[in-house]
């Protein structure tokens, strides 16, 4: 049944919060590369931002998941969405007295990095902690993406329109505002969750984490592709004012929203074909890979075609296949993963997810800056089918699940 999920009030409640909250920070987050390219004229810079927002991730995220086993949940993620909310503060306030600079702005995203590492494994694993019935579980990983990717269509195109009529600072404040609803809703909801005794080795329990996913070939396969597009595919967002600059020079502010909307116009397509459809975990997994495949043909064509029409075609086709990879890797991985187990495994997911962007923004946002946009889209859409081929060769062997 198309939106079950929205049968369950604490679910409700905690998604319509959550994208209030989500259009605020794509807000701020469109607003963010605008103005570190103001500020800059540097891709470097504009990729080591985003390489500061997720390199938290990297030693933080598996810690966070373990966290998330034994620790109320939804305190966690409400901490961290206090903290955002400061962070969003502090940026509109240095913006509306002039003195905003790069570092700031670098420090900030270091901070909101350090709180989603612990709120993400915590927000990924409560999911079942919201519903009654957990056979809506399901439809409720692929709501969650609906409404993050709803979110990625409305905040950009706000932000467009926010920076061309009243500038930067709206973007921040609204988006410090947006945190409040959920901080709100973290503190009413249901308390479900079973928390794991304290008796047993902290350390023992994280080590367990990782036999388990060793043992499960299909969500360590899951993993990887994740890993893949986070490392290539992501970090294409982070370039985007560099696209707008060339295809909308006189007005590159609003022609930001319009490419971030494209992107979102796809990925809010695909996040609504999978909250009506069911598929078998078989078709969840090819379907990973043929969109993981067709997310690197169109990267490739982002940075090789030059006309306005087809670029913002190609990204709406980069929205729809990112979205759809990660759901279906998503789901397939929560359908497996016993509870025991599910802060610990969702922590490896979101790890893969955050950990390898900052990776692939420097690293992009250095080839950009010696090679143009062109050449590193075009490497980067590149990779992800190499990465597809290798990943198929991995499932033909004798011994796959």
């Amino acid at each position: 049944m198309p939106f079950e999920a929205f049968a369950e009030s604490d679910y409700r409640r905690f998604w319509t919060t959550q994208f209030i909250s989500n259009v605020g920070s794509w807000m701020q987050t469109v607003a963010q590369g605008w103005l570190v390219y103001r500020l800059t004229d540097s891709p470097f810079l504009l990729g080591f931002v985003g390489f500061a927002s997720s390199a938290p991730a990297i030693v933080l995220m598996l810690p966070g998941g373990l966290l998330a086993d034994h620790v109320d949940r939804k305190r966690v993620v409400a901490v961290s969405q206090i903290a955002q909310t400061l962070t969003a503060f502090a940026l509109a306030f240095s913006i509306y007295i002039h003195r905003i600079t790069v570092w700031q702005i670098v420090v900030a995203a270091l901070v909101v990095g350090v709180a989603q590492s612990f709120s993400a494994p915590a927000w990924q694993a409560m999911v079942v902690d919201l519903l009654e019935d957990r056979t809506r579980l399901p439809n409720a990983v692929a709501m969650n993406s609906l409404q993050f990717n709803l979110s990625r269509v409305v905040g950009p195109l706000l932000a467009g329109a926010a920076l061309s009529a009243w500038g930067s600072f709206w973007c921040f404040f609204i988006n410090a505002l947006s945190f409040v609803p959920l901080i709100w809703v973290l503190y009413t909801i249901h308390n479900r969750q079973q928390l794991l005794d304290a008796d047993e080795a902290m350390v023992k329990r994280f080590v367990d984490g990782f036999r388990f996913v060793r043992r499960d070939r299909t969500i360590l396969l899951l993993l990887s592709i994740v890993s893949a597009a986070s490392l290539f595919g992501f970090p294409f967002l982070s370039l985007l004012p560099i696209i707008a600059r060339n295809l909308f020079a006189m007005n590159d502010a609003q022609g930001m929203g319009y490419l971030t909307g494209g992107v979102g116009v796809g990925a809010l397509m695909g996040a609504l074909i999978l909250s009506v459809k069911t598929f078998s975990q078989k078709r969840m997994i090819a379907g990973a890979f043929v969109c993981l495949t067709a997310f690197g043909v169109a990267l490739a064509g982002v940075g090789i075609i030059h006309n306005m029409s087809l670029v913002l075609g190609l990204l709406v086709i980069c929205g729809y296949t990112m979205v759809t990879t990660l759901a279906l890797c998503n789901t397939t991985i929560q359908q497996r993963v016993p509870d025991n187990m599910r802060g610990r495994v969702l922590s490896m997911y979101t790890f893969a997810y955050y950990a390898f962007a900052p990776l692939g923004n420097l690293g992009s946002g250095m080839l950009a800056e010696h090679r143009g946009i062109g050449v590193t889209l075009l490497a980067a859409g590149g990779a992800m089918v190499l990465s597809t081929i290798v990943a198929a060769l991995f499932l033909r062997s004798p011994d796959r699940v």
